[in-house]
C-alpha cells in the first residue's frame, strides 16, 4: 500500500513514493489544507465553503465542494492509496492520515518532545529535537493560499516557529553556542522587534561574546520602540537582564561550551511566516516532573533575581493528597498547562476557573494538576476548601497568611490590611494557589494574588463572569467523561479484572453513569466491595431508571446530593422551569419548544435557558442548521429533575404546559410542509389543536424547511412517541403525518417506519378511525421505500377500507397514488393507471396541485414503460403547469424532472436539458443531495447524448460524490453504469449511446 507525505510547512505539498503529486487549482488546494488542518476531526461543508470562499460562498457551494473532494480521492486513488484517505462523516468529511505522515504533526512532536527533554535537564538532545523540527520549514506556512481563515492558520503556524526558534536559541545559549548566535538572532529581532524574547537571548549572546556595548544598545532599542509602538515600558525579565549587564553580574556569564551532538540547525532568522499551541507537556520516561517550553524560557529570563532573592521563610504545601483514580481531561489539562507560562511580577497573574455541575470532576481536576504542576511553583502551593466550611474573606486570609510564614500573633485584624499582607508575602514569589468550591466572585477576589509570578486556579459551579472579565481567566469547562475515559476510570477501581472480562457491560455500565466521574467512582466501589457481583449485575440494578439514583449511592445519596447543591441555588421560578423541562421526553429542545412549554415569549425562554446552563444542569450546543441553540439534561440530571417534577404542588398545570409544548411541534411542523409543498398539500389533518406560534419566528425557522427538519428530526420521533404513550393519538398520527414526508426526501425509511408504527398504534388504541387509515397508508409507502412490496400492498389495501369505510374521500385518493406506484412496479401497468386516473377528481376537488402533479408524473412513467414517450411529454407538461402554483417547491423539481426524463427518451434533447435544468435551481435552493443527485444524472445524460462528454463528466462526477453521501445504492448503481457509457463513448470511433 503506497502512503502519502503531506506538507503544509510552506507551499501545501503531496508526494507518493518520492514522486510529487500534483495538485488542482486553489479551491482544490484550500480544501486539501483545512482538511489537513483539522486531520482525524470531521469539518463541515459549511467550514469549508466559507474557508474556500472567504465568507461568501456561492449558491453552487456545496456541490463544488464535493467535486473537490471527488477530485482529491482521485488523485489519491491514482496514486496507488488503498482505502479512504478523506472519509465523509456528517456534516462534512475527514481526513484520515493513519498511515501517511504530514509535516506539522511531525513539528509539533518534536518541539513537545524537545521542551520534555529540555525540562528532563538534558539540553543537548532537546537542542537536536529543535533543530530537526525547525528543519522540516519549507517556506511560510499555507504558502500560495489567501482568505482570512487560512491567513489566520498560517499566523498560527508561524507563531509556533518562532517559539521553536526562541526555544531553540535558548538551549543553545544553556550549551555555550553563543558566539554562533549572534548574527542568526539579530536577523530575527530584525525581523521581529517587539519580541523580547528574542531580543533577550540576543543580548545574552552579545554580552556572553564580550560584545556588552552592542547588548545594551539592544536594549536601548528595544526599550524605544516598546515606548514607541505600544506605549509600554520593556518587561521585568529584559529590564533585569540589562541591569545584570550593566553591574556585570556573573550569575549571567557564559557556561561551558558543550558540543551539540549534531550538525547546527539552519539559520534561527530564516524568513518563514507562521500560532501558539497550547503549551507541551510531557513526562520524561525516567519520570522526571513534566516541564513546559516557557518554563525553559523562564530559565534564562530569571537568572538575575533567583541568584539575588532571599529564600521565602515558609514554602507552604497545602494541597490534598493526589487522585490515585483521576483519569483523563486531556484536552483541560492542557489548558492548564498554558498557565505555567508565568508573567512578570507587575502583570497580573494567570487565572483558570474550572466549572461544571456537581459531581463532574472539578476538584479532582484541580488537584490533580496541582500536583503534576507543583515543581514549576518552587515557593510553594496554597489550597483553600471554600465551600465545605465558607468563612468570611479575612478568616480565609489568615490560614493563607500563616500558611505563608506570617505569624499567628501579629496579623492584622482588618481585612483590607490582611489583603495588603498576602500580597506583600507573594510578591516576587511563583506560588499556586488552589481555591475550590468557590460560590461567587466576591469571595475570590480578596484572595487572588498581585504579581505575575503566580498562578490561581478556581473550582466553582457558578460562571463567575467577574472573574473571566475582570481578571482574564480562562474556562475550563468541565463535561462529562467519554465512553474511553468512562470505562478507564471503572478499570483503575475495580480489581481483579473484572471490567476487562465484560467489557460490553463495562461499557453499558459507563453510559448509565453518564460519563459522570462522581456516578462512576460510586459504582466502581460498590462493585469494588462486592467481590461476589458481576459488572452486568449492576448495570441491570441500574437499568431501571426509577432506582438509578438510589443505587448510585454510597453511604448516602451522594450523586442526588451534589445535584441538589446546584438546585438549590435556583429562585423558586427557575427551578419550576427546570422541573417542567425535565417532562419532555426529547433529547434536546429549541428555546421556542421551551416559550410555547412556558407561554412565555422567547426572549424569556432563552433567558431561563441561559441561567440553567451558567448553573451547568443544561448543556447547550448550536446553532442548528436554523440558527437556533439546542439544550439538553444529562441523563442522570434529567432523572434529579424527574423526581423534583413528582413533587410540583401544580401537577395537573405542570402536565398541561408540556402537552402544548408537544402540540407546538405539529405547528410548525405543519407549517414547514406546507411550505414545502407550496400549500397543505398530500397530507390528512385530524383534529390536535395548533397553538400559535409567532409568524416572524416561523419565518426565521423554516427559511428552509429542510434545515428544519434536519435539526428537529430527533425531537419529532421523540414527540411522536410520547403522544402516543400518553394517549394523544390525534397529535400523535397528525404529527407523524406531517413529518413523513420529509423523511421521503431525506430517504429516511427508518424514522418514516417509527413514526407511522407509533402513530397507527395510538390511533388504534384511542379507536381513532381517521388517524388509522392514513397512518397504515402511510405506513405501507414506508414499507414500499424499503421494497417490501408484498407487506406495502397488504398495508396499502388496508388503509383504502379503512378509510373509505370512514367516508375520507381524499385521504383515499391519496392512498391510491401510493398503492399505484406499487401496483406499476408488480407489472400491473393497466391497475396503476385505473387507480391514477380514479383519485385525480377527488385531488382535483380538494385544489391539491402537489398530488395532482404527482399523479401525472406517475402516468408519465407508466407511458414511458409502454415505450410512448411523447404521451409521458404530455402527461409530463401538464404536471409542470399543475406544479408552476406551487413554487419552487420539490413537487415542481419533481414535475420538471420527470418532464426532462420523457424529453430525453423521446430524443429532444436541448428541451430535456432545459427541463432538467429547472429542476436543478429548484433543488440546489433545499440542499437536497439525493434529488440533486438524480437531476445530474439525467442532466449528464442528456449531456453525454448531445455529445458534450466532459461536461457530462462533470456532472457525473458531482452526482457521484453526492450519491455517496447520501448512502443511495440504487443511485450509486445508476450512474456507475453511466460512467462505463461515457468512458466507452470516448474511446476512438465510438458512436453516441442512445436512450433505452
Amino acid at each position: 500500500m503506497s502512503s502519502i507525505r503531506f506538507g503544509l510547512l510552506g507551499t501545501i505539498r503531496l508526494t507518493c513514493e518520492d514522486r510529487e503529486i500534483r495538485l488542482g487549482g486553489p479551491r482544490q488546494r484550500a480544501v486539501l489544507a483545512l482538511l489537513l488542518l483539522r486531520h482525524g476531526r470531521t469539518v463541515s461543508v459549511d467550514e469549508l465553503a466559507e474557508t474556500v470562499w472567504d465568507g461568501s460562498p456561492p449558491p453552487t457551494a456545496r456541490t463544488q465542494i464535493s467535486i473537490c473532494v471527488a477530485q482529491l480521492r482521485k488523485l489519491f486513488r491514482e496514486a496507488g492509496v488503498d482505502g479512504e484517505v478523506i472519509v465523509t462523516s456528517h456534516p462534512g468529511y475527514r481526513l484520515d492520515t493513519e498511515g501517511h505522515g504530514l509535516d506539522l504533526v511531525d513539528f509539533l512532536s518534536l518541539t513537545g518532545h524537545a521542551a520534555a527533554l529540555a525540562g528532563s535537564g538534558r539540553s543537548a538532545e532537546a537542542a537536536d529535537a529543535y533543530r530537526r523540527a525547525l528543519a522540516l520549514w519549507r517556506g511560510p506556512a499555507l504558502d500560495g493560499l489567501t482568505g482570512y481563515a487560512l491567513e489566520q492558520e498560517a499566523c498560527w503556524l508561524e507563531e509556533q516557529r518562532l517559539t521553536a526558534l526562541d526555544g531553540h536559541a535558548e538551549l543553545r545559549l544553556a550549551l555555550g553556542r553563543h558566539q554562533e548566535l549572534t548574527a542568526e538572532l539579530a536577523a530575527l529581532v530584525r525581523e521581529h522587534p517587539l519580541r523580547e524574547r528574542t531580543r533577550h537571548s540576543l543580548m545574552l549572546a552579545q554580552y556572553r561574546s564580550g560584545r556588552r556595548a552592542d547588548a545594551l544598545e539592544t536594549f536601548r532599542t528595544g526599550h524605544q520602540l516598546s515606548i514607541d509602538e505600544l506605549g509600554l515600558e520593556p518587561g521585568t525579565a529584559l529590564r533585569e537582564l540589562h541591569n545584570a549587564v550593566l553591574c556585570e553580574d556573573p550569575a549571567i556569564a557564559a557556561p561551558p561550551t558543550v558540543p551539540e551532538p549534531v550538525a547546527a540547525v539552519a539559520p534561527v532568522a530564516a524568513a518563514v511566516p507562521v500560532a501558539p499551541a497550547a503549551p507541551v507537556t510531557a513526562e520524561d520516561p525516567e519520570g522526571r516532573p513534566d516541564t513546559s517550553p516557557a518554563d525553559l524560557a523562564g530559565e534564562a529570563h530569571t537568572t538575575t533575581t533567583t541568584a539575588c532573592r532571599p529564600a521565602p521563610p515558609t514554602t507552604p504545601s497545602d494541597l490534598p493528597p493526589n487522585i490515585p483514580s483521576f483519569t483523563g481531561r486531556t484536552a483541560e489539562t492542557e489548558v492548564l498547562d498554558a498557565l505555567l507560562d508565568g508573567r512578570p511580577d507587575g502583570e497580573p497573574p494567570r487565572v483558570a476557573l474550572v466549572t461544571g455541575v456537581a459531581g463532574i470532576g472539578k476538584t479532582a481536576l484541580a488537584v490533580h494538576w496541582s500536583h503534576r504542576a507543583a515543581a514549576s511553583f518552587p515557593d510553594g502551593c496554597l489550597h483553600v476548601d471554600l465551600g465545605s466550611a465558607p468563612a468570611a474573606p479575612g478568616e480565609v486570609l489568615g490560614r493563607l497568611l500563616r500558611s505563608l510564614g506570617a505569624p499567628g500573633d501579629r496579623l492584622p485584624d482588618d481585612e483590607a490590611s490582611r489583603i495588603s499582607l498576602y500580597r506583600r508575602l507573594l510578591r516576587g514569589r511563583r506560588v499556586l494557589v488552589v481555591l475550590d468550591d468557590a460560590s461567587s466572585f466576591a469571595q475570590v477576589a480578596p484572595l487572588l494574588p498581585a504579581n505575575g509570578g503566580c498562578c490561581v486556579v478556581v473550582t466553582s459551579r457558578e460562571s463567575m463572569e467577574e472573574l473571566v472579565l475582570r481578571n482574564g481567566a480562562v474556562r475550563v469547562p468541565l463535561g462529562v467523561l467519554d465512553q474511553a475515559d468512562s470505562t478507564a476510570l471503572l478499570d483503575r477501581i475495580v480489581t481483579g479484572g473484572r471490567t476487562a472480562a465484560s467489557p460490553a457491560q463495562t461499557a453499558r455500565l459507563a453510559e448509565l453513569c453518564d460519563g459522570l466521574p462522581l456516578a462512576l467512582c460510586i459504582a466502581a466501589a460498590r462493585l469494588a466491595t462486592r467481590p461476589h457481583w458481576t459488572v452486568r449485575r449492576l448495570a441491570d440494578r441500574l437499568a431501571d431508571e426509577h432506582r438509578r439514583l438510589d443505587e448510585l449511592s454510597l453511604g448516602g445519596s451522594r450523586v442526588r446530593a451534589s445535584f441538589e447543591l446546584s438546585h438549590g441555588c435556583l429562585s423558586p421560578r427557575l427551578a419550576s422551569v427546570y422541573r417542567r423541562l425535565s417532562l419532555l421526553d426529547v433529547p434536546d429542545v429549541p428555546a421556542w419548544a421551551v416559550a410555547a412549554l412556558l407561554d412565555c415569549p422567547v426572549e424569556t425562554a432563552e433567558q431561563y435557558l441561559d441561567e440553567l446552563t451558567d448553573a451547568h444542569l443544561l448543556e447547550v450546543s448550536g446553532p442548528d442548521a436554523t440558527g437556533q441553540y439546542r439544550y439538553r439534561f444529562q441523563s442522570l440530571l434529567r432523572l434529579y429533575a424527574r423526581e423534583r417534577a413528582q413533587e410540583d404542588p401544580d401537577r395537573p398545570a405542570a402536565e398541561a404546559a408540556r402537552d402544548r409544548a408537544l402540540h407546538s411541534w405539529l405547528t410548525v411542523a405543519e407549517a414547514a410542509h406546507r411550505r414545502e409543498y407550496g400549500g397543505d398539500h398530500s397530507v390528512v389533518h385530524g383534529p390536535a389543536p395548533r397553538p400559535h406560534v409567532d409568524r416572524d419566528l416561523l419565518d426565521d425557522l423554516l427559511a428552509r424547511p429542510l434545515d428544519w427538519f434536519d435539526s428537529e428530526r430527533h425531537c419529532l420521533v421523540a414527540a411522536v412517541t410520547q403522544s402516543a404513550r400518553l394517549g394523544l393519538a390525534a397529535l400523535a398520527w397528525d404529527l407523524a403525518a406531517s413529518t413523513v414526508g420529509f423523511c421521503e426526501i431525506r430517504s429516511n425509511t427508518d424514522d418514516w417506519r417509527r413514526l407511522c408504527e407509533e402513530g397507527l398504534a395510538a390511533s388504534r388504541a384511542a379507536g381513532d378511525r381517521q388517524g388509522e387509515g392514513v397512518m397504515l397508508g402511510e405506513l405501507g409507502a414506508a414499507l414500499l421505500y424499503r421494497g417490501e412490496s408484498e407487506a406495502s400492498v397488504r398495508l396499502l389495501e388496508e388503509a383504502e377500507g379503512v378509510l373509505r369505510a370512514g367516508g375520507e374521500v381524499y385521504g383515499a385518493a391519496l392512498n391510491a397514488c401510493k398503492l399505484a406506484v406499487v401496483v406499476r412496479q408488480r407489472g400491473d401497468a393497466a391497475a396503476a393507471r385505473a387507480l391514477l386516473d380514479g383519485a385525480l377528481p377527488a385531488l382535483r376537488a380538494a385544489g391539491d396541485l402537489s398530488a395532482q402533479a404527482h399523479a401525472l408524473n406517475n402516468l408519465a412513467q407508466i407511458a414511458l414503460d409502454a415505450g410512448d414517450p411523447e404521451e409521458a411529454v404530455r402527461l409530463g407538461r401538464e404536471a409542470v403547469a399543475l406544479a408552476r402554483g406551487l413554487g419552487a417547491t420539490r413537487g415542481a423539481a419533481q414535475a420538471f424532472h420527470r418532464l426532462g426524463r420523457a424529453l430525453l427518451a423521446a430524443g429532444r434533447l436541448p428541451e430535456a436539458e432545459e427541463a432538467l435544468t429547472e429542476a436543478a435551481g429548484i433543488v440546489r435552493t433545499k440542499h437536497d443531495r439525493l434529488g440533486m443527485a438524480y437531476v445530474l444524472l439525467g442532466l449528464a445524460e442528456a449531456r453525454l447524448r448531445a455529445g458534450r462528454a466532459d461536461r457530462a463528466d462533470e456532472d457525473l462526477t458531482a452526482a457521484l460524490a453526492l450519491a455517496e453521501e447520501t448512502g443511495s445504492t440504487v443511485l450509486m448503481g445508476r450512474l456507475r453504469l453511466l460512467r462505463v457509457e461515457l468512458e466507452e463513448a470516448r474511446a476512438p470511433g465510438a458512436a453516441l449511446p442512445q436512450e433505452a
